[in-house]
Protein backbone atom coordinates (compact mmCIF):
# COMPACT_ATOMS: atom_id res chain seq x y z
CA UNK A 1 0.00 0.00 0.00
CA UNK A 2 1.35 3.41 -0.95
CA UNK A 3 1.27 6.48 1.28
CA UNK A 4 -2.06 8.29 1.45
CA UNK A 5 -0.52 11.57 0.39
CA UNK A 6 0.09 11.90 -3.35
CA UNK A 7 3.62 12.52 -4.60
CA UNK A 8 4.48 15.01 -7.28
CA UNK A 9 5.95 13.79 -10.53
CA UNK A 10 9.27 15.42 -9.68
CA UNK A 11 9.71 13.59 -6.38
CA UNK A 12 12.51 10.96 -6.32
CA UNK A 13 9.87 8.30 -5.61
CA UNK A 14 10.63 4.60 -4.71
CA UNK A 15 11.40 1.89 -2.25
CA UNK A 16 12.84 2.11 1.22
CA UNK A 17 15.86 0.65 2.91
CA UNK A 18 17.09 1.30 6.42
CA UNK A 19 20.65 1.47 7.80
CA UNK A 20 22.57 -1.81 7.70
CA UNK A 21 23.90 -3.19 10.94
CA UNK A 22 24.15 -6.48 12.79
CA UNK A 23 22.18 -4.93 15.63
CA UNK A 24 20.91 -1.38 15.38
CA UNK A 25 18.32 0.90 16.81
CA UNK A 26 14.76 0.21 15.79
CA UNK A 27 13.18 2.28 14.47
CA UNK A 28 16.27 4.04 13.12
CA UNK A 29 16.98 7.74 13.33
CA UNK A 30 17.63 8.05 9.56
CA UNK A 31 17.17 6.21 6.27
CA UNK A 32 19.63 5.17 3.58
CA UNK A 33 19.46 3.79 0.03
CA UNK A 34 16.06 5.23 -0.74
CA UNK A 35 15.41 4.80 -4.46
CA UNK A 36 11.64 5.19 -4.75
CA UNK A 37 10.33 7.11 -1.80
CA UNK A 38 11.52 10.71 -1.37
CA UNK A 39 14.74 11.08 0.59
CA UNK A 40 12.99 13.31 3.10
CA UNK A 41 10.37 10.70 3.96
CA UNK A 42 9.96 10.60 7.77
CA UNK A 43 10.98 7.30 9.36
CA UNK A 44 7.56 6.71 10.93
CA UNK A 45 5.82 7.31 7.61
CA UNK A 46 8.11 4.90 5.80
CA UNK A 47 7.59 2.21 8.42
CA UNK A 48 3.84 2.60 7.90
CA UNK A 49 4.27 2.30 4.14
CA UNK A 50 6.27 -0.90 4.55
CA UNK A 51 3.63 -2.31 6.89
CA UNK A 52 1.08 -1.57 4.17
CA UNK A 53 3.15 -3.54 1.67
CA UNK A 54 3.21 -6.60 3.93
CA UNK A 55 -0.56 -6.51 4.33
CA UNK A 56 -1.20 -5.98 0.64
CA UNK A 57 0.89 -9.04 -0.29
CA UNK A 58 0.33 -11.15 2.81
CA UNK A 59 4.09 -11.37 3.49
CA UNK A 60 6.61 -10.36 6.15
CA UNK A 61 9.57 -7.98 5.97
CA UNK A 62 11.94 -10.83 5.12
CA UNK A 63 10.09 -11.29 1.83
CA UNK A 64 12.03 -8.38 0.29
CA UNK A 65 14.68 -7.55 2.89
CA UNK A 66 17.69 -9.44 4.22
CA UNK A 67 16.69 -10.79 7.61
CA UNK A 68 15.34 -13.83 9.36
CA UNK A 69 11.63 -13.97 10.04
CA UNK A 70 10.94 -14.03 13.74
CA UNK A 71 14.15 -12.22 14.61
CA UNK A 72 14.10 -8.58 15.85
CA UNK A 73 13.87 -6.00 13.05
CA UNK A 74 17.02 -4.41 14.44
CA UNK A 75 18.94 -7.41 13.05
CA UNK A 76 17.71 -6.89 9.47
CA UNK A 77 19.95 -5.40 6.77
CA UNK A 78 17.27 -3.18 5.24
CA UNK A 79 19.80 -1.26 3.13
CA UNK A 80 20.95 -4.37 1.25
CA UNK A 81 19.88 -4.87 -2.35
CA UNK A 82 20.78 -8.55 -2.25
CA UNK A 83 17.27 -9.92 -2.74
CA UNK A 84 15.86 -9.93 -6.26
CA UNK A 85 12.35 -9.46 -4.87
CA UNK A 86 13.39 -6.04 -3.62
CA UNK A 87 14.38 -5.05 -7.13
CA UNK A 88 11.08 -6.40 -8.41
CA UNK A 89 9.22 -4.36 -5.79
CA UNK A 90 10.89 -1.18 -7.06
CA UNK A 91 9.78 -1.98 -10.61
CA UNK A 92 6.24 -2.58 -9.42
CA UNK A 93 6.19 0.67 -7.48
CA UNK A 94 7.36 2.61 -10.52
CA UNK A 95 4.53 0.97 -12.46
CA UNK A 96 2.01 2.01 -9.81
CA UNK A 97 3.36 5.55 -9.84
CA UNK A 98 3.02 5.76 -13.61
CA UNK A 99 -0.52 4.37 -13.51
CA UNK A 100 -1.60 6.96 -10.97
CA UNK A 101 0.36 10.00 -12.13
CA UNK A 102 0.32 9.53 -15.91
CA UNK A 103 -2.21 7.01 -17.18
CA UNK A 104 -5.28 7.13 -14.96
CA UNK A 105 -4.80 10.88 -14.67
CA UNK A 106 -5.81 11.06 -18.36
CA UNK A 107 -9.18 9.42 -17.79
CA UNK A 108 -12.08 11.75 -18.57
CA UNK A 109 -14.55 12.67 -15.84
CA UNK A 110 -12.55 11.16 -12.99
CA UNK A 111 -14.26 10.97 -9.63
CA UNK A 112 -13.12 13.20 -6.80
CA UNK A 113 -11.23 12.25 -4.82
CA UNK A 114 -9.67 10.18 -7.62
CA UNK A 115 -9.49 6.40 -7.33
CA UNK A 116 -5.87 5.32 -7.29
CA UNK A 117 -4.12 2.02 -7.86
CA UNK A 118 -2.52 0.50 -4.78
CA UNK A 119 -0.56 -2.70 -4.23
CA UNK A 120 -3.71 -4.15 -2.67
CA UNK A 121 -5.71 -3.34 -5.82
CA UNK A 122 -4.22 -6.38 -7.54
CA UNK A 123 -2.64 -8.44 -4.78
CA UNK A 124 -5.59 -8.44 -2.34
CA UNK A 125 -3.44 -9.91 0.42
CA UNK A 126 -1.56 -12.56 -1.58
CA UNK A 127 1.92 -12.53 -3.06
CA UNK A 128 0.91 -13.51 -6.61
CA UNK A 129 -2.22 -11.73 -7.90
CA UNK A 130 -3.73 -14.72 -9.69
CA UNK A 131 -7.42 -15.50 -9.86
CA UNK A 132 -8.81 -18.56 -8.11
CA UNK A 133 -9.66 -19.97 -11.53
CA UNK A 134 -6.05 -19.70 -12.70
CA UNK A 135 -4.74 -21.41 -9.58
CA UNK A 136 -7.20 -24.28 -9.83
CA UNK A 137 -6.55 -24.85 -13.53
CA UNK A 138 -2.80 -24.93 -12.83
CA UNK A 139 -3.43 -27.44 -10.03
CA UNK A 140 -5.45 -29.59 -12.42
CA UNK A 141 -2.77 -29.51 -15.10
CA UNK A 142 -0.20 -30.54 -12.51
CA UNK A 143 -2.03 -33.17 -10.48
CA UNK A 144 -5.51 -33.79 -11.86
CA UNK A 145 -8.87 -33.47 -10.17
CA UNK A 146 -7.73 -34.62 -6.72
CA UNK A 147 -5.08 -31.90 -6.68
CA UNK A 148 -7.65 -29.35 -7.84
CA UNK A 149 -10.15 -30.22 -5.13
CA UNK A 150 -7.43 -30.19 -2.48
CA UNK A 151 -6.14 -26.82 -3.66
CA UNK A 152 -9.61 -25.30 -3.52
CA UNK A 153 -10.29 -26.60 -0.03
CA UNK A 154 -6.92 -25.39 1.25
CA UNK A 155 -7.38 -21.92 -0.20
CA UNK A 156 -10.94 -21.68 1.09
CA UNK A 157 -9.85 -22.74 4.56
CA UNK A 158 -7.14 -20.09 4.65
CA UNK A 159 -8.67 -17.18 2.77
CA UNK A 160 -12.45 -17.43 2.98
CA UNK A 161 -13.89 -14.12 4.13
CA UNK A 162 -10.90 -12.16 2.87
CA UNK A 163 -10.46 -10.23 -0.35
CA UNK A 164 -7.84 -12.60 -1.77
CA UNK A 165 -10.14 -14.85 -3.81
CA UNK A 166 -13.77 -14.97 -4.93
CA UNK A 167 -15.23 -18.15 -3.47
CA UNK A 168 -18.63 -17.56 -5.02
CA UNK A 169 -20.20 -19.98 -7.48
CA UNK A 170 -18.63 -18.48 -10.60
CA UNK A 171 -15.01 -19.56 -10.03
CA UNK A 172 -15.69 -23.29 -9.76
CA UNK A 173 -18.18 -23.08 -12.64
CA UNK A 174 -15.55 -21.44 -14.83
CA UNK A 175 -13.01 -24.17 -14.07
CA UNK A 176 -15.61 -26.90 -14.63
CA UNK A 177 -16.48 -25.38 -18.01
CA UNK A 178 -12.79 -25.28 -18.93
CA UNK A 179 -12.36 -28.97 -18.07
CA UNK A 180 -15.52 -29.86 -19.99
CA UNK A 181 -14.25 -28.06 -23.09
CA UNK A 182 -11.01 -30.00 -22.83
CA UNK A 183 -12.88 -33.30 -22.74
CA UNK A 184 -12.75 -34.00 -18.98
CA UNK A 185 -16.49 -34.13 -18.32
CA UNK A 186 -16.28 -36.47 -15.31
CA UNK A 187 -13.90 -34.06 -13.57
CA UNK A 188 -16.17 -31.16 -14.48
CA UNK A 189 -19.03 -32.99 -12.77
CA UNK A 190 -16.89 -33.43 -9.65
CA UNK A 191 -16.21 -29.70 -9.55
CA UNK A 192 -19.88 -29.00 -10.14
CA UNK A 193 -20.81 -31.17 -7.16
CA UNK A 194 -18.29 -29.29 -5.00
CA UNK A 195 -19.73 -26.00 -6.22
CA UNK A 196 -23.20 -27.02 -5.07
CA UNK A 197 -21.81 -28.26 -1.74
CA UNK A 198 -20.14 -24.94 -0.92
CA UNK A 199 -22.86 -22.78 -2.53
CA UNK A 200 -26.02 -24.72 -1.64
CA UNK A 201 -28.38 -21.80 -2.32
CA UNK A 202 -27.03 -21.13 -5.82
CA UNK A 203 -29.32 -22.09 -8.68
CA UNK A 204 -26.45 -21.25 -11.03
CA UNK A 205 -24.20 -23.86 -9.41
CA UNK A 206 -26.98 -26.45 -9.46
CA UNK A 207 -27.75 -25.87 -13.15
CA UNK A 208 -24.11 -26.31 -14.08
CA UNK A 209 -23.83 -29.53 -12.11
CA UNK A 210 -27.16 -30.86 -13.39
CA UNK A 211 -26.32 -30.31 -17.04
CA UNK A 212 -22.88 -31.89 -16.78
CA UNK A 213 -24.03 -34.81 -14.63
CA UNK A 214 -26.88 -35.77 -16.95
CA UNK A 215 -24.67 -35.39 -20.04
CA UNK A 216 -22.07 -37.67 -18.46
CA UNK A 217 -24.65 -40.34 -17.70
CA UNK A 218 -25.94 -40.27 -21.27
CA UNK A 219 -22.43 -41.07 -22.47
CA UNK A 220 -22.72 -44.45 -20.77
CA UNK A 221 -26.21 -45.39 -21.96
CA UNK A 222 -29.55 -43.80 -22.74
CA UNK A 223 -31.21 -45.63 -19.84
CA UNK A 224 -28.55 -44.39 -17.42
CA UNK A 225 -28.95 -40.87 -18.74
CA UNK A 226 -32.72 -40.95 -18.25
CA UNK A 227 -32.30 -42.36 -14.74
CA UNK A 228 -29.78 -39.69 -13.82
CA UNK A 229 -32.13 -37.05 -15.19
CA UNK A 230 -34.87 -38.26 -12.88
CA UNK A 231 -32.49 -38.26 -9.91
CA UNK A 232 -31.31 -34.74 -10.63
CA UNK A 233 -34.86 -33.53 -11.19
CA UNK A 234 -35.92 -34.96 -7.82
CA UNK A 235 -32.85 -33.41 -6.18
CA UNK A 236 -33.00 -29.90 -7.66
CA UNK A 237 -36.55 -29.52 -8.93
CA UNK A 238 -37.92 -28.03 -12.15
CA UNK A 239 -36.66 -24.54 -11.31
CA UNK A 240 -33.17 -25.87 -12.00
CA UNK A 241 -33.85 -28.67 -14.48
CA UNK A 242 -35.75 -26.42 -16.83
CA UNK A 243 -37.00 -26.82 -20.37
CA UNK A 244 -34.05 -24.74 -21.53
CA UNK A 245 -31.52 -26.92 -19.72
CA UNK A 246 -32.86 -30.08 -21.34
CA UNK A 247 -33.03 -28.40 -24.72
CA UNK A 248 -29.38 -27.34 -24.49
CA UNK A 249 -28.42 -30.84 -23.37
CA UNK A 250 -30.19 -32.37 -26.34
CA UNK A 251 -28.32 -30.15 -28.79
CA UNK A 252 -25.06 -30.93 -27.04
CA UNK A 253 -25.67 -34.62 -27.62
CA UNK A 254 -26.49 -33.90 -31.28
CA UNK A 255 -23.16 -32.09 -31.67
CA UNK A 256 -21.41 -35.08 -30.15
CA UNK A 257 -23.03 -37.37 -32.73
CA UNK A 258 -25.33 -39.04 -30.18
CA UNK A 259 -28.61 -38.69 -32.03
CA UNK A 260 -30.36 -41.48 -30.12
CA UNK A 261 -29.48 -39.94 -26.77
CA UNK A 262 -30.50 -36.50 -28.03
CA UNK A 263 -33.90 -37.81 -29.11
CA UNK A 264 -34.39 -39.33 -25.66
CA UNK A 265 -33.64 -35.97 -24.01
CA UNK A 266 -35.95 -34.09 -26.39
CA UNK A 267 -38.72 -36.63 -25.73
CA UNK A 268 -38.26 -36.16 -21.99
CA UNK A 269 -38.54 -32.43 -22.54
CA UNK A 270 -41.75 -32.75 -24.55
CA UNK A 271 -43.15 -35.05 -21.89
CA UNK A 272 -42.57 -32.43 -19.20
CA UNK A 273 -43.51 -29.45 -21.38
CA UNK A 274 -46.26 -30.69 -23.74
CA UNK A 275 -47.38 -27.17 -24.58
CA UNK A 276 -43.94 -25.94 -25.68
CA UNK A 277 -43.65 -25.37 -29.41
CA UNK A 278 -39.88 -25.04 -29.04
CA UNK A 279 -39.59 -28.43 -27.35
CA UNK A 280 -41.40 -30.04 -30.28
CA UNK A 281 -39.29 -28.11 -32.77
CA UNK A 282 -36.13 -29.43 -31.15
CA UNK A 283 -37.55 -32.95 -31.04
CA UNK A 284 -38.12 -32.66 -34.77
CA UNK A 285 -34.42 -31.86 -35.26
CA UNK A 286 -33.52 -34.85 -33.14
CA UNK A 287 -35.64 -37.16 -35.27
CA UNK A 288 -34.10 -35.75 -38.45
CA UNK A 289 -30.62 -36.48 -37.10
CA UNK A 290 -31.73 -40.00 -36.16
CA UNK A 291 -33.15 -40.56 -39.67
CA UNK A 292 -36.78 -40.81 -38.56
CA UNK A 293 -38.53 -38.55 -41.07
CA UNK A 294 -42.07 -39.60 -40.18
CA UNK A 295 -41.72 -38.63 -36.54
CA UNK A 296 -39.82 -35.50 -37.46
CA UNK A 297 -42.74 -34.34 -39.61
CA UNK A 298 -45.21 -35.06 -36.82
CA UNK A 299 -43.09 -33.09 -34.33
CA UNK A 300 -42.80 -30.07 -36.60
CA UNK A 301 -46.53 -30.17 -37.29
CA UNK A 302 -47.27 -30.15 -33.57
CA UNK A 303 -44.81 -27.30 -33.08
CA UNK A 304 -46.63 -25.27 -35.74
CA UNK A 305 -50.00 -26.03 -34.17
CA UNK A 306 -48.70 -24.55 -30.92
CA UNK A 307 -46.98 -21.64 -32.67
CA UNK A 308 -48.01 -20.92 -36.26
CA UNK A 309 -45.29 -18.27 -36.38
CA UNK A 310 -42.48 -20.83 -36.02
CA UNK A 311 -40.61 -20.05 -39.24
CA UNK A 312 -37.92 -22.66 -38.62
CA UNK A 313 -40.50 -25.39 -38.14
CA UNK A 314 -42.38 -24.37 -41.28
CA UNK A 315 -39.22 -24.42 -43.38
CA UNK A 316 -38.08 -27.76 -41.96
CA UNK A 317 -41.51 -29.25 -42.58
CA UNK A 318 -41.49 -28.00 -46.19
CA UNK A 319 -38.08 -29.56 -46.84
CA UNK A 320 -39.10 -32.88 -45.27
CA UNK A 321 -42.37 -32.95 -47.18
CA UNK A 322 -40.50 -32.45 -50.47
CA UNK A 323 -38.34 -35.47 -49.66
CA UNK A 324 -41.30 -37.79 -49.10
Amino acid sequence: MLPTARRTASAPFLLLVLPAAAVCQWPPDSLTNLQVLPEATPVNELVGVMAGFTRALGVRCSHCHVGEEGRPLATYDFASDEKALKQKARVMLRMVRRLNDELTAQLPERAEPPIEVRCFTCHRGVQEPRTLQAILIAAYDTGGIDSTLAAYRALRERYYGRAAYDFGEVALADVADDLDRRGHLADAVALGALNVAVNPASGFAKRGHASAAIALAYRDAVDEGAARYRQILALYGDRVVTEGLLNQLGYRLLREGRAGAAVDVFELNVGRHPDSWNAYDSLGEGYVAAGDTTRAVASYQRSLELNPGNANGAERLRVLSDRR
